[in-house]
């Protein structure tokens, strides 16, 4: 091969390697978009919040979506509501062991408590609630 043949194959590799890394590039920049979560703020039960009597008590965590899901449903519907993290709040350990682990969400509601999250149980637990007293 002469000189001139192997520089042109050279630069279709060059070419080809470019192309591969910019598909690449922009799949990985759609994971990234599609994947994002829109913010929602985390309100902690603290003392001052459990003494406004919140419709929801939450045990979740910091990596679980449906927990995510539920803060936004919870806010986007003005459902008063706190959370206690189940793995790094004293509290939120004793809760979560206390009212039988498994999966999170968990969600106390009056005399309730739903895990998972499913904004029919959750409307119809706080109805009920609110009935109840």
């Amino acid at each position: 091969m002469n000189d001139n043949a192997e520089s042109q194959n050279h630069n279709r590799k060059a070419k080809s390697k470019r192309g591969g890394l910019f598909i690449i590039a922009v799949f990985i920049m759609a994971m990234v978009l599609l994947t994002r979560h829109e913010s929602v703020k985390t309100i902690n039960c603290t003392a001052d919040i459990l003494a406004s009597n919140p419709d929801v008590i939450m045990l979740g965590a910091w990596w679980c979506g449906y927990c995510q899901q539920a803060k936004a449903y919870f806010q986007k519907n003005n459902i008063h509501y706190c959370e206690y993290d189940m793995e790094n709040t004293l509290e939120g350990k004793r809760l979560y062991e206390k009212h039988g682990g498994g999966a999170v969400p968990i969600m106390l509601i009056g005399d309730y408590q739903l895990t998972g999250f499913n904004q029919r149980q959750i409307e119809a637990a706080i109805t009920a609630s609110k009935e109840e007293n």
